[in-house]
């Protein structure tokens, strides 16, 4: 398992209708890539470079959800004889991992839709598995398992039913591991709103040590479902919403409502609470104005935020890189921007110190 991987293409997915904004910005006047070949959602694009596909040669942007490089599309209506082509060209190669998932076919949340693994993409899976094993070949087991940082990883790319993308890459960062860059997130049945979705995804995501026990705030919490999560967790939340919180978590002991606007809240209010979170539909720097005044309090001592930042336009990305600036300046030294697989035309910020006194 020895075969070298070379490729001058690479590939990039993302939501619905962020296509553009992506490839205005890896494809300007003096920038590496081309276009090539571009669906909803799935774009490769083309460079002079042909590169090891192991190197760590990727853009990373925070409204690209899944990278690598592109090596191959097979096209054919019976799943067992793309599987036996796409085998028979890589299996020898010296990849670790693979991963089966599918293109989204709409936005998040239209018409109950989500990102994630889907009937198909499982389907595939089951077979590329069994295939794998039949050949006794041990990375059977790996498949559409959680990959880990360092390890290399082939994906197979369910562009469209009939016309299957071949890809590798290393897997450079915690969301490189999840089949198609989105965390599988087990909703519960009596689950509140799409806020349980997002703030699920947010967690493992930004890494910050939420512990049973810590004290969140949530400004814009109504009707609940990012409480509901952070409830589960364990936490002793408090939302803040004019608006009316559902029965179940207002009636939760460790819940707490305060029922008015973020601005007519006393800043020194804010001093037992850990961490912050904001989901509130409002521009970017009403947000941000309105977190700045509560975390910069002289008696705020929060450790770390999440903040679901709208775009009213998806040329609004191009302000990101100030979003994360004008965050840093508060004192957080950790800052990074992702759109998660669950965020619709928005992204999270999330914000750490690192520092005992907080």
């Amino acid at each position: 398992m020895s075969n070298p991987l070379h490729s001058s293409f690479i590939y990039f997915s993302c939501q619905h209708g962020a296509e553009a904004t992506i490839k205005s910005q890896l494809c300007e006047p003096e920038g590496p890539y081309r276009l090539s070949y571009s669906q909803k959602g799935f774009v490769t694009l083309k460079s002079d470079l042909n590169t090891p596909v192991w190197s760590k040669a990727l853009p990373d942007l925070p409204l690209i959800r899944s990278r690598g490089h592109a090596l191959a599309h097979f096209d054919g209506d019976q799943s067992a004889e793309l599987i036996q082509q796409i085998l028979l060209e890589y299996q020898g190669s010296d990849w670790d991992c693979l991963h089966v998932w599918q293109r989204d076919v709409a936005t998040p949340g239209w018409h109950g839709f989500e990102p994630g693994r889907s009937t198909l993409a499982e389907m595939v899976a089951d077979q590329f598995q069994k295939a794998l094993s039949e050949r006794n070949d041990p990375r059977s087991q790996s498949v559409n398992t959680i990959a880990p940082v360092g390890a290399k990883l082939l994906e197979v790319i369910l562009v469209d039913p009939n016309r299957w993308w071949v890809a590798a890459k290393p897997v450079q960062t915690q969301a490189d591991g999840w089949p198609g860059g989105v965390y599988a997130v087990a909703a519960p049945e009596n689950m509140i709103s799409r806020a349980y979705l997002k703030i699920s995804e947010a967690i493992p995501w930004s890494k910050l040590p939420i512990r049973p026990g810590d004290r969140i705030v949530e400004i814009g919490s109504s009707p609940g479902g990012a409480c509901q999560r952070l409830l589960d967790l364990g936490a002793q939340v408090t939302g803040i919403d004019p608006a009316e919180m559902d029965e179940s978590i207002a009636g939760n002991p460790r819940f707490e409502h305060w029922r008015s606007k973020s601005l007519q809240v006393k800043r020194k209010l804010f001093r037992p609470f850990r961490y912050l979170v904001c989901d509130a539909n409002v521009a970017p720097n009403y947000t941000l104005d309105t977190v700045e005044s509560i975390v910069t309090y002289p008696t705020s001592k929060f450790r770390g935020l999440i903040l679901t930042i709208k775009l009213s336009s998806w040329e609004q990305a191009k302000e990101i890189p100030h979003h994360l600036e004008r965050v840093r300046s508060w004192g957080f030294e950790r800052v990074e921007a992702r759109q998660l697989a669950h965020n619709r035309r928005e992204y999270c910020l999330v914000a750490e110190r690192t520092d005992k006194d907080h």
